[in-house]
C-alpha cells in the first residue's frame, strides 16, 4: 500500500512539473508573439496571412521558428467612441429618427435623459444619449445624425486592444490546458489528501479561467459595439459652422449672436416676470408691511426720545426758577 501511495505521489509530481513547464512555455510563446508577428511579416513581404484572433488561434511552423503562434493584424481590435454635440429645431422629429436608425443598424440605447421644457423658461429641451451601435455601422449612423441635425462638436477616439486581447487569449488557453491535466490527475488519484489538493488547485484555476474569459467577453462587446455619446439641444436657430471664417464674417456672426441673445434674454425675462407675478405681488405686500412696521417703530422711538428731552428741559427750567426765588 505504501508503495502505491509513493508511486501515485511520484506521478503527480511529474505531471505537475510538466504542467508548470507547459504554462511557462505558453507564456514565453505569448511574449514572443508580437516580435514574431513583425519578423514574419517582414520576411514574407507582408503577404503572409497566417494570423488569427479569438477562438481561431492557429499555429503554423515558420521558416525561422517552428510552432510560433501568430496573430492576424489585418483584424485589429479597435474600441471606437464618438462624442457629438448637435442642435435641432425639431426635437421630437430627431428623437424619432434616432430611434428608427438605432433599430435599423441593430444597436441599442444604453443611457437616455431628456430634460427642459416646462421647467425651463426658454421652453427648449435637451437630451443626453449613450448609444451602442455595431462597429460596421458606426460611420453610417454618425453620418445620418449629421444630416438630420447641426453638428457643433464632434470627436472620435479609437483604442487599439489587439495585443491585450491576444495576451489574454493566450493566457486563457494555457490555463485551460493546465486544467485538463489536473482533471486527468484527479481521475487517477486514490488518496484523499491528494484529491483535496488537486481540487483546491482546480478551484483556483477555474477562477482564473473565468476572469480571463470575462475579460475577453468585455473586449468582444466593446469592439463589436461602438459607443456614441450624443448631446442634443433644441434651439430656435442653429449655429452655422464655417471653416476658417474671415474677420468680417466673425464680426458679423458675433453681432448677430449678441442681438439674438439680447432678444432672447428680454423675452425670457418677460416670461419669468409674468409667470412669477403673483409671487412678486405677495412678496411685495409682505415687504411693504414690514417697511411700515419698521417705520412706525422708529417713529415711536423718536417721539419717546423727544418727550424725554422735553421733560428734562422743563425740569431744568423749574430748578432755575427755584434758585432765583431762593436768592431773592
Amino acid at each position: 500500500m505504501k508503495k502505491k501511495v509513493w508511486l501515485v505521489c511520484g506521478m503527480i509530481g511529474v505531471l505537475l512539473l510538466g504542467g508548470c513547464g507547459s504554462k511557462s512555455e505558453s507564456m514565453n510563446t505569448m511574449d514572443r508573439a508580437p516580435e514574431a508577428q513583425f519578423t514574419n511579416a517582414a520576411s514574407s513581404g507582408g503577404k503572409d496571412e497566417w494570423y488569427s484572433f479569438g477562438s481561431d488561434i492557429e499555429e503554423k511552423p515558420s521558416s525561422q521558428e517552428a510552432g510560433t503562434v501568430l496573430y492576424n493584424t489585418a483584424e485589429e481590435k479597435l474600441i471606437r467612441t464618438v462624442t457629438m454635440r448637435v442642435q435641432t429645431k425639431e426635437f421630437e422629429t430627431l428623437l424619432s429618427y434616432l430611434d428608427g436608425k438605432i433599430s435599423e443598424v441593430g444597436g441599442y440605447i444604453q443611457y437616455s435623459q431628456i430634460y427642459g421644457g416646462n421647467a425651463d423658461y426658454s421652453g427648449y429641451r435637451s437630451a443626453e444619449l449613450t448609444v451602442r451601435v455595431p462597429q460596421s455601422s458606426l460611420d453610417y449612423f454618425v453620418s445620418g445624425v449629421g444630416e438630420n441635425a447641426a453638428v457643433v462638436y464632434k470627436t472620435e477616439n479609437a483604442e487599439n486592444v489587439t495585443l491585450q486581447y491576444a495576451d489574454t487569449e493566450t493566457r486563457l488557453k494555457a490555463l485551460q490546458i493546465e486544467q485538463e491535466r489536473f482533471l486527468e490527475l484527479l481521475e487517477k488519484a486514490e488518496n484523499i489528501e491528494t484529491i483535496l489538493t488537486l481540487e483546491k488547485h482546480l478551484t483556483e484555476l477555474r477562477y482564473e479561467i473565468e476572469s480571463y474569459a470575462t475579460r475577453l467577453r468585455v473586449y468582444d462587446n466593446q469592439v463589436s459595439y461602438s459607443t456614441v455619446n450624443l448631446s442634443i439641444s433644441e434651439v430656435k436657430r442653429t449655429t452655422p459652422v464655417e471653416q476658417d471664417p474671415s474677420l468680417f464674417a466673425r464680426m458679423k456672426e458675433g453681432f448677430i449672436n449678441t442681438c439674438y441673445n439680447v432678444q432672447e434674454g428680454a423675452a425670457n425675462f418677460l416670461v419669468w416676470l409674468v409667470t412669477n407675478f403673483l409671487y412678486l405681488l405677495i412678496w411685495g405686500a409682505i415687504l411693504a408691511a414690514a417697511v411700515l412696521i419698521v417705520r412706525k417703530c422708529i417713529k415711536k422711538v423718536v417721539l419717546k426720545k423727544a418727550a424725554g428731552k422735553e421733560t428734562a428741559i422743563s425740569k431744568t427750567d423749574e430748578e432755575q426758577h427755584d434758585r432765583m426765588d431762593t436768592e431773592k
